[in-house]
């Protein structure tokens, strides 16, 4: 440790911020150089729908129950199935939106 003209400890290595991360032994956020990036599938999905009024408006999901269940629905495979409940923000109906996940 130095003292500087003002009379304060001057301290080196961890402590000062001019040190980039790598030397403070700190590891970087994000992918690592030269790296390729992954692609992400996505999917459209449509809107669940109210059988009393037909509107794709709803309140937020509450009462969520997962079951661990395989099979296979519209042809595609599924390990899970997750039920939400929900408002109809239209006519004020409650109904249980499903939703079918394959998880690893």
């Amino acid at each position: 440790m130095s003292k500087t003209a003002s009379g304060t400890k001057k301290t080196a290595g961890a402590g000062n911020r001019n040190t980039p991360a790598k030397a403070q032994g700190r590891r970087r956020p994000g992918r690592p150089k030269g790296s390729k990036g992954g692609t992400i599938d996505t999917i459209t999905v449509e809107p669940s729908r109210c059988r009393r009024c037909g509107s794709t408006r709803r309140g937020d999901y509450y009462g969520k129950t997962e079951q661990a269940f395989r099979g296979k629905h519209n042809g595609q495979p599924f390990t899970h199935i997750v039920r939400r409940r929900t408002k109809c923000l239209d006519c004020g109906q409650t109904r249980i939106d499903r939703a079918y996940e394959n998880r690893p």
